[in-house]
Parts: C-alpha cells; sequence; structure tokens
C-alpha cells in the first residue's frame, strides 16, 4: 500500500511538472492554430523558418539579398537567438502536427537603460546586415518612445514571420492580439515595432497601434542608390509605430535608496549588436 501511495504520489508530481512546464496559450485561431509562449525546444525551428521564409521575404533583407550571403545569415540568426534567450516571444503552431508555423520575436525595453543603449557603439561586422541595421536606426532614433507611449518599459517587435500558406488570412492580426496578451499579461503598458508593408501597416493600424516615424525606400538613399528597390506593390516605406494598453497601469516607480544594499543595477545587454 505504502509503494503503490509513493507511486501516485510520484506520478501526481510528474503531472504537476508537466503542467508547469507547459507553455502558456495566448489565442487560437480557426482551423487549428494556437500561439503559444515560444519554448527553448523550437529555437532551431525558428531559426530554420527565418532563413527560408523570412530573410527571403521582409522587404529589408530581401532588397539586400542577405539570404545570399551567409556571413550575413549567420549574423542575423545569431541576433535572433539571443531576442529569444528573453522567453518572451510566440510560436504559432498547427495542432495536431504540433508543427511551427510562425513566429513573433519580441523583448522588453527599459527606459533607464535607454540612453546607455543608444550611447553605445553598436557593433555589426557583415555590410547587408549593417545596411539593414542602420536603417532601422534611422527609423528609430529620432523617436523617444517611452516619452511618446507615456511608459517605462514596453515590448518590442523586432520580426513578424510566417510560412508563405499561412499568410493573408488573418494570422498575422492574431499572432499581435497574442503579443498584447502577453504584455498585459506580463504588466508591460505598451508594444512597438516596426512595419515594413503597407498590409502590416493597416493590422498594426487597426488594433489601435499609432504610427511615430515613418520613411520612404524612395527616399533612402546611400552613394546616389536606393537601398531597398525591392518593395513590391503598395509598399512605400517603413514604419515605426506603437500601441499604448489602455487596461495595463504601470506601478508607481520606486526611487533608489542611497543605500547600495538596496540598488539593483539593470541588467548591460552587451550581447545585444543591434
Amino acid at each position: 500500500m505504502a509503494k503503490s501511495t509513493e507511486a501516485e504520489q510520484l506520478e501526481k508530481m510528474k503531472i504537476l511538472e508537466t503542467r508547469i512546464k507547459a507553455p502558456s496559450i495566448w489565442g487560437r485561431y480557426p482551423g487549428g492554430i494556437r500561439f503559444e509562449d515560444l519554448q527553448e525546444r523550437r529555437y532551431e525551428d525558428a531559426v530554420r523558418l527565418l532563413k527560408k521564409h523570412y530573410l527571403t521575404e521582409e522587404i529589408t533583407y530581401r532588397s539586400v539579398k542577405i539570404a545570399d550571403d551567409k556571413e550575413g545569415v549567420d549574423e542575423f540568426t545569431h541576433q535572433a537567438r539571443i531576442w529569444m534567450k528573453d522567453k518572451m516571444s510566440i510560436a504559432a503552431v498547427k495542432e495536431g502536427t504540433d508543427k511551427l508555423i510562425g513566429v513573433l520575436i519580441m523583448r522588453i525595453q527599459e527606459k533607464q537603460a535607454f540612453s546607455r543603449t543608444f550611447s553605445r557603439v553598436k557593433i555589426t561586422y557583415n555590410p547587408l546586415y549593417s545596411t539593414v541595421v542602420a536603417f532601422n536606426n534611422e527609423l528609430e532614433k529620432p523617436v523617444n518612445l517611452f516619452d511618446k507611449l507615456g511608459v517605462r518599459r514596453y515590448f518590442k517587435i523586432y520580426v513578424l514571420a510566417l510560412k508563405p500558406r499561412y499568410r493573408h488570412r488573418g494570422i498575422s492580426k492574431e499572432m499581435l492580439k497574442g503579443a498584447i496578451s502577453l504584455s498585459t499579461s506580463a504588466n508591460v503598458p505598451a508594444i512597438a515595432g516596426f512595419f515594413t508593408t503597407g498590409r502590416g501597416q493597416q493590422i498594426a493600424d487597426s488594433l489601435g497601434f499609432v504610427k511615430f516615424n515613418e520613411i520612404y525606400y524612395v527616399r533612402y538613399v546611400i552613394d546616389d542608390q536606393i537601398v531597398f528597390w525591392d518593395t513590391g506593390l503598395g509598399n512605400y516605406g517603413a514604419a515605426l509605430m506603437g500601441y499604448r494598453i489602455p487596461s495595463v497601469e504601470e506601478p508607481i516607480e520606486i526611487q533608489p535608496q542611497a543605500s547600495s544594499r538596496f540598488n539593483v543595477q539593470v541588467a548591460n545587454d552587451e550581447e545585444e549588436t543591434t
């Protein structure tokens, strides 16, 4: 009897551990698609998806042909792994097969680290990847999103990618809704990111995102050459857009104590190169 009870307790512990490790579900889409935490076991699947379907099709990376440059691809995927390590990203999964069909990768941005982050020299080595990073910096740097959104932290979207067969079905919009749900659950009051297509900007606008800055592709010129020329119909520029979640109230900021015992240092994100 004692052995039976011990075995039952062990089984209960295993079930509880499985539940604890199970990803949170942030939404579902008709047709058997769920949006859940992007767990570590899916990181390499996510990297493969980004190589095959994101770098070859997202406007800025496609225009510089980064997919044809191994060094550029390696630098981007190295950075993507750093972003994913924060475990604040979302996987779109086909139920039944449990296969990854899309990812939304994001991380928390803290106001207290903002000035240090932008004052640091951002080192990138591959010229193609550096071209896109420089463009994104031009888009983001003139805008203080913390002031614009009235927050001390927000989620920054780095990547939203879907396999081709799942596009134009409203799934991207549902993934963004899932990201808002995750942000709300984490008590992070805002979310922002770059939207490089006209359709993406329309989707963000429909969810309440505000456009804070925009650069038209035909006006972004280096050495008298338009950098991003392969943009497609209706894609005129890239926009920095953000959404303040009205249901989330940030707690009152606690002032640092004089004693160093109570002063918590913000982690220095030296490994991030963008």
